[in-house]
């Protein structure tokens, strides 16, 4: 089919922002394609029972049967306007992340601030009563993964520039503070408390992420996906050779070491002129050619 040929080409294409929206869509249109043959059928529910097995929470009983769910609940949406919304801002944020940092650390920093999310919501019905966190509730919906991924772009480049509808351009640092002000308020009036508080966590992650691989301390993200690749590639039985040919060092050898520091040394110049043009006028006035030139430097 023309589709699935389409979505395929999207797919091997499109880098991990788009792959990562994609799979979102793709585990939304599942839930409900199964709730419209149940229906039509006359049978029950049956995307209330996959939306159940999918969905986190912090009934531990619960979560203890399905533990899976504290990786599926941040790809799963009920509500199409909540998947809109986390895939308009996944998209501005990732493209912007893995513009900048690479793919495999977006990826990490998307998967790590899921799980901080989750961690921060299932351990909120420990805190004190008043702030009204108690209680079992179900959480879905990649907001948490999708905060981690924003919130890290923006500590790593808060002096970046966005253009926003009706305000113009505006510092990624202050839309950031904006979000997460706007999250506070919503937990002390109640709205969706558990959500929110995985904001947080999620945003959290982001932050530390962000600062300590800007100090050059710790690249948590990056590590988390490579042992992720390493453990794949065990699975599947692949194993890196050890067999190693010495060649002995000729002048053409040498020539060769000094060209290649040269041209490595001139595209960490233009990467560094690039970042700075960021720094200066946002990320939107990156011309095609510079936009190319990051995300290929960024992968390697």
């Amino acid at each position: 089919m023309a589709i699935a040929h389409d979505i395929q080409d999207q797919w091997r294409s499109g880098g991990a922002t788009k792959r990562l929206v994609l799979i979102n869509i793709g585990v939304f249109l599942l839930v409900h394609l199964i709730g419209i043959i149940a229906w039509a059928m006359g049978g029950a529910e049956y995307d209330g029972y996959v939306l159940e097995q999918l969905m986190a929470t912090n009934d531990w009983p619960a979560l203890a049967r399905r533990p899976w769910s504290v990786i599926t609940y941040m790809f799963t949406h009920s509500d199409p306007f909540h998947l809109l919304w986390n895939m308009v801002m996944f998209w501005f944020s990732g493209q912007m992340f893995q513009g900048l940092l690479g793919e495999r650390r977006m990826v990490g920093n998307y998967l790590l601030g899921g799980l901080a999310g989750f961690a921060f919501y299932a351990f909120a019905s420990f805190m004190p009563p008043h702030l009204g966190l108690g209680g079992v509730n179900p959480i879905l919906g990649a907001s948490a993964a999708v905060m981690a991924v924003f919130i890290g772009i923006a500590t790593y480049q808060p002096d970046a520039e966005v253009g926003l509808m009706f305000i113009g351009s505006v510092r990624l640092k202050y839309v950031a503070i904006v979000v997460l002000f706007l999250d506070m308020i919503s937990i002390r009036e109640g709205s969706n408390t558990g959500g929110h508080v995985a904001h947080l966590g999620g945003a959290l992650y982001g932050f530390m992420a962000a600062t300590f691989l800007k100090r050059g301390q710790a690249d948590w993200s990056m590590a988390f996906v490579n042992g992720l690749v390493r453990i794949g590639d065990f699975l599947r039985g692949k194993k890196r050779s050890r067999l190693r040919v010495a060649k002995k060092p000729t002048r053409r050898g040498v020539m060769v070491d000094v060209e290649f520091n040269t041209a490595k040394k001139e595209k960490q110049a233009r990467v560094d002129a690039i970042l700075d043009k960021i720094s200066r006028s946002g990320y939107d006035s990156l011309s095609k050619e510079e936009r190319d030139f990051l995300f290929h430097a960024s992968k390697e």
